[in-house]
């Protein structure tokens, strides 16, 4: 068992995407006992949670949250925006994009907050989740935060609430750039005439198979890229035509413009 030990946990959102890959992962792991998790959503039980039929289950976010030490909202910011939580003096752990902790602690009146970004590799168990906490969070609170974000993958704090900005545009991104950088592949292979099933199965190796060869070398991608180039053979060419056609400035104006749009959403 964590050391959230007899707390209650209120996991807000049981059952969208990141709640049904955080709340059975928890479970599975002993980070929170069933008889210690409240799973609240708008429809009941959920088949994710079927290995767990006695857990207990809310409609009310309201009431869940009031009958835990700590609350998870795996919420849309919008909901978010419609519920009348009461956090004060609870832990919060949030999910949400574009919800900072002021406007957090504004509407629940919860002081320890903890801002979190994982991805969609959740569900494999394979996220990468920065953290933000407030001043008031504590040693042991983070010590709760690191068990919860690590039962699916690993997780770093962040010194700076804005730095979460540009974690939730590539870490939180999960799979939509390697699915860009793969449809146009692909679209490539079909312009060149290479048959539907052989296009898809070289475009899938290319994809599917760097990630493994990349991993723990992230830092090396640089040169990588340098070496093909100074060998001067075909991948060479097309990647020097990749920059040429402005291939990194497009990268960083979709990091930028999906940053803008984080910014805004605090706004809105």
């Amino acid at each position: 068992m964590s050391d959230i030990g007899q707390d209650r946990v209120a996991l807000i959102g049981a059952s969208g995407w990141l709640g049904r890959a955080f709340g059975p992962a928890m479970l599975r792991q002993g980070v929170v006992a069933p008889g210690h998790l409240i799973a609240a959503n708008r429809s009941g039980a959920h088949p994710a949670y079927d290995d767990w039929p006695d857990l207990e289950w809310s409609t009310d976010p309201a009431v869940a949250a009031g009958r835990a030490d700590i609350v998870i909202l795996s919420v849309l910011p919008q909901d978010f925006r419609q519920m009348a939580l009461d956090c004060r003096d609870r832990l919060v752990l949030s999910f949400m994009a574009g919800v900072s902790c002021a406007e957090i602690a504004d509407s629940t009146g919860a002081e320890r907050i903890v801002r979190a970004l994982p991805n969609a590799a959740a569900g494999i168990g394979r996220s990468y989740s920065p953290w933000f906490p407030t001043p008031d969070v504590t040693a042991r609170d983070r010590d709760i935060v690191a068990a919860i974000l690590s039962s699916v993958g690993d997780a770093d704090a962040l010194p700076r609430e804005e730095d979460l900005a540009a974690a939730t545009i590539l870490s939180g991104a999960g799979p939509a750039y390697a699915a860009l950088l793969a449809d146009a592949l692909l679209q490539a292979a079909r312009d060149h005439g290479l048959p539907e099933d052989i296009a898809r199965k070289s475009v899938e190796a290319m994809i599917c198979d760097a990630p493994a060869m990349m991993a723990g070398q992230i830092e090396g991608a640089t040169q990588l890229v340098a070496d093909y180039i100074d060998y001067g053979g075909t991948t060479a060419a097309a990647l020097s035509a990749a920059q040429d056609a402005g291939f990194q400035d497009a990268v960083r104006a979709a990091v930028t413009a999906g940053i803008d749009r984080v910014n805004a959403m605090s706004r809105e």
